[in-house]
């Protein structure tokens, strides 16, 4: 019996020490790895992708802020766009019809969409896998909008939630392993 209060306890010390150390981990402030900043008008019917940072993994995040005069629907899509050099210009080889039969025939790679009228959007995303992201702003409305947008992405040494979250279970499961192991230790020294 004594064994297993021993093991059981210095489980639950160690427990303990890795749920700090999570914690600490998580409280390490993330660092901007890229951003896109801009603005403009978006003809009716016509989309931008305005950020493309290719693959993301659970340990960056999205961060995006958009204000709109008018209407515009902002999507998070699951696609790598990249632009290329033709013709003396650069240009991404995704058009409108790309878009809509990506939108109509693939739904699972629209990570999130919000339509945004005369105001501001903000959303954070942390992806749960390694995964293509791109940002693409689409005017569906008969009149232009105006846009203006704030996007970056942030890069931490781990995914603070999931980690947060990790420590805030461990902690209590390893105090009451070592709980019992301290006591008898307790009753030990002070016998003698």
């Amino acid at each position: 019996m004594k064994r297993w209060t021993t093991v059981l306890g210095r489980g639950g010390t160690m427990l303990i020490a890795i749920s700090l150390a999570l914690l600490l981990v998580s409280l390490i402030p993330q660092i901007q790895s890229s951003s896109a900043k801009g603005g403009g008008s978006i003809s009716a019917g016509q989309f931008s992708i305005v950020f493309s940072p290719g693959g993301i993994t659970p340990q960056q995040e999205v961060q995006v802020d958009v204000i709109v005069e008018g209407a515009l629907t902002v999507y998070l899509l699951e696609i790598n766009v990249r632009p290329q050099f033709i013709n003396g210009t650069f240009d991404y080889g995704f058009n409108l019809t790309d878009l809509q039969e990506l939108l109509e025939e693939h739904p699972e790679q629209i990570i999130w969409e919000r339509e945004v009228e005369n105001g501001e959007y903000k959303r954070n995303y942390v992806p749960s896998r390694l995964m293509n992201a791109t940002v693409v702003v689409y005017n569906m409305g008969s009149e232009a909008a105006k846009l203006d947008y704030d996007i970056a992405l942030k890069s931490s040494l781990a995914p603070g939630d999931k980690v947060r979250t990790i420590a805030y279970f461990a902690a209590p499961v390893g105090v009451v392993m070592a709980v019992p192991w301290l006591l008898s230790g307790w009753k030990q020294r002070k016998q003698k």
